[in-house]
């Protein structure tokens, strides 16, 4: 909230232009950095969400991971600090040059969201003499109890690989001689304010598709769980920080994991 004194000084600023609480913001990510260590989650920031690049040198400085959904985020994102080892890569209609930029850059993973794109990475892969680091989006076919413009979890929505291809999908990273394979992504949705009920079937959901993916010989070495915090818009100011400690403890509690297994 802005007091009157900073209201006068901001008077001949021209408008429009973003006015950041810092100190509240270094809090924030003091908190989710405890957080992580504590419950050992690996956490990457949305870099769609917002790209000031201050913003992004004090997270990154932070050592959270970056998840990009286009190949000039994947670039800023690294200026801004992020090593390649903690980017990923999500989002459809990735073009061979935003390929090409990420394979060259030595990202930590493509989240890969069709078969198609699975064949694209392992030709460009080959072409170029490296291996690519591949982790595929699952639809994970689950409500997430949020506007219908910002789910991304029901079979409907269209993101991610579906069950039906569960077994061709298998199939072709068996075949693929140039992806290395890493783990599974998920994600559920955004504005999600009903944590521990959404995060907690989330999670179990997930643990059936991990017990299936193993039980067809492809070891799962990460899981990486999407999804956003809701905002409180009836009380911001008393709500600053998003409620991260249900969010870790509900993931914590039910997500199944081996000790060599990394969650995101």
């Amino acid at each position: 909230m802005l007091d009157i004194n900073t209201i006068e000084q901001l008077d001949n600023i021209a408008t429009p232009f973003y006015y950041y609480d810092m100190e509240l913001f270094r809090n924030t990510l003091d908190h989710v950095a405890e957080l992580a260590e504590r419950h050992d989650i690996k956490v990457h920031y949305a870099i769609k969400a917002n790209v000031e690049r201050k913003l992004l040198e004090l997270i990154s400085a932070k050592g959270f991971g970056a998840d990009c959904v286009s190949g000039n985020e994947v670039l800023h994102a690294h200026s801004c600090g992020f090593p390649a080892e903690k980017i990923v890569y999500a989002g459809v209609g990735k073009s061979d040059k935003e390929i090409h930029d990420a394979l060259m850059l030595g990202i930590e993973a493509f989240n890969c969201e069709s078969l198609q794109e699975i064949f694209v990475i392992n030709e460009m892969a080959h072409i170029h003499g490296v291996k690519a680091n591949v982790s595929v989006r699952i639809n994970p076919d689950i409500d997430a109890h949020t506007h219908k413009y910002v789910t991304t979890g029901l079979y409907e929505n269209k993101f991610g690989i579906s069950q039906h291809e569960f077994d061709k999908l298998i199939e072709i990273l068996q075949k693929s001689e140039h992806i290395n394979f890493i783990g599974l992504h998920f994600h559920v949705g955004s504005q999600i304010t009903r944590v521990e009920e959404v995060f907690g079937l989330e999670c179990r959901r997930v643990n059936e598709i991990v017990r299936y993916f193993e039980g067809k010989g492809l070891k799962v070495n990460n899981i990486n769980l999407g999804g956003g915090l809701g905002v409180d818009y009836d009380d911001p100011d008393g709500s600053a920080i998003a409620d991260f400690g249900t969010w870790f403890s509900t993931i914590a509690a039910n997500i199944e994991r081996r000790p060599d297994q990394a969650v995101h």
